[in-house]
């Protein structure tokens, strides 16, 4: 278990230090991109207000029985490495002490939609005059032009207009989508790591700033490149399959025999993921099972077979699957050269083996939520470290820090703002 402090590379430089960055994002597709900035270096200052916290401030995950702004598993999660300023830029004030970090960053994010942009007063326009070489990306849902612009949305309703959901389900059932906003988590964050890269590539060579305009909409269609090119190429439209693809058989996840967690808990609701994709894959699961009859049946002998009696088949493999132990199929299909896997659960992820054995999870202790597990950076690389150093920050933790050493104000200054709730 890694805690926090350097890891094996920790003596060597962060490849994004001395960068300053500032992070008008909120919720997820935001500050996970900017979690990754700010894992590889560089100073990330978060400009939050108390009249209008980060959402996921306030949402589960929590710890049993915990109260305030400050313990919420995705926030602290998805901002270690970060600063947190309370400044209410909507106040005419706030705004100019805005400008001010405006001025001090050398690249911003917002994922704000173009009204909020403007009511803060953090559009292109007025960003590009106050810093001219700043590179500033906007990621509202639907980007900053066009006839949706100004429609708001999270990653549930992305999921929704880009597609996604509805290719989870089976033909003629309601589409079940795909479980979490895979917009937010996943594709999102990527491709706003990439263009912001791209745009630091671009200004170290030039030094040239520029503005990024990212559409999370257009961003979450970029992953459906499969049924989006079957349907132009004409292949058809996408029909909802489950688990019956059409290039395996037997493929799916079967229930198997009750199993015990790492913590020596009964594991009631186990699965096992089997996906045959070649004849071959399939004798030997046949020849695992100790049925090698299996393969000799003439309704399983090809693909083309085994696809017309599906539903016999599945019946086949689960009544085999249902009173056996999980981890001995497992062991015993993938020495056969079959593609199996146990469908972990959360607890099982943590403990798995591999995950341990890589560090993947961080261990930071957070001042009030404790000691938490934290997503690692993904990727390793071998001379500059890019993992998460230091827990999420509190509500408004470094205001003090941030007005007097960025923004040059004295403690009276400080007093007199935060009694006017310019700062909190």
């Amino acid at each position: 278990m890694t805690t926090n402090g350097s890891g094996a590379n920790g003596s060597n430089p962060r490849l994004l230090e001395g960068l300053k960055f500032l992070d008008l994002t909120w919720y997820g597709a935001g500050p996970i991109a900017t979690r990754t900035i700010a894992g590889m270096g560089a100073e990330v200052v978060r400009v939050e207000t108390e009249k209008r916290p980060d959402g996921l401030r306030v949402a589960p995950p929590r710890p049993v029985d915990s109260a305030g702004y400050n313990v919420s598993g995705y926030y602290n999660n998805f901002n270690t490495d970060k600063k947190s300023v309370t400044i209410d830029l909507t106040t005419e004030r706030g705004h100019e002490l805005g400008i001010e970090l405006v001025q001090w960053a050398d690249m911003m994010m917002t994922n704000f939609t173009p009204r909020a942009i403007r009511q803060i007063g953090m559009d292109w326009e007025t960003v590009s005059k106050a810093n001219p070489g700043i590179i500033a990306m906007y990621q509202p849902m639907q980007g900053m032009s066009g006839p949706h612009t100004e429609y708001g949305g999270f990653g549930a309703i992305l999921g929704t207009v880009c597609g996604i959901n509805g290719l989870a389900g089976s033909e003629g059932n309601p589409p079940v989508g795909v479980g979490t906003n895979y917009t937010d988590y996943v594709v999102n964050p990527i491709h706003a790591v990439t263009g912001l890269l791209a745009a630091l590539y671009h200004k170290r060579r030039t030094g040239e700033g520029q503005m990024i305009d990212m559409s999370q909409l257009e961003s979450s269609v970029a992953a459906l490149a499969g049924p989006l090119f079957a349907q132009v190429n004409g292949a058809g439209t996408y029909v909802r399959e489950g688990n019956h693809v059409k290039y395996a058989a037997p493929h799916g996840a079967y229930q198997v025999a009750d199993g015990e967690t790492s913590e020596g808990e009964s594991r009631p609701d186990r699965w096992l993921a089997i996906g045959c994709t070649t004849d071959e894959h399939w004798r030997s699961l046949a020849a695992a099972a100790g049925h090698p009859e299996w393969a000799d049946d003439p309704r399983f002998a090809t693909l083309a077979d085994r696809k017309a009696n599906e539903d016999a088949l599945d019946a086949l493999v689960a009544g085999w699957a249902r009173d056996r132990d999980g981890d001995s199929l497992q062991a015993s299909l993938q020495a056969a050269g079959v593609p199996a896997g146990l469908v972990l659960n959360a607890t099982e992820v943590l403990a798995d083996e591999q995950m341990v054995d890589r560090e993947y999870f961080r261990y930071l202790e957070h001042p009030e939520a404790g000691l938490r597990a934290q997503d690692g950076s993904g990727f390793k690389l071998s001379k500059t470290p890019a993992e998460p150093m230091r827990h999420s920050p509190l509500l408004g933790e470094h205001t003090y820090e941030i007005a007097t050493e960025i923004l040059g104000l004295t403690p009276e200054e400080i007093g007199d703002l935060v009694a006017e709730q310019v700062l909190f």
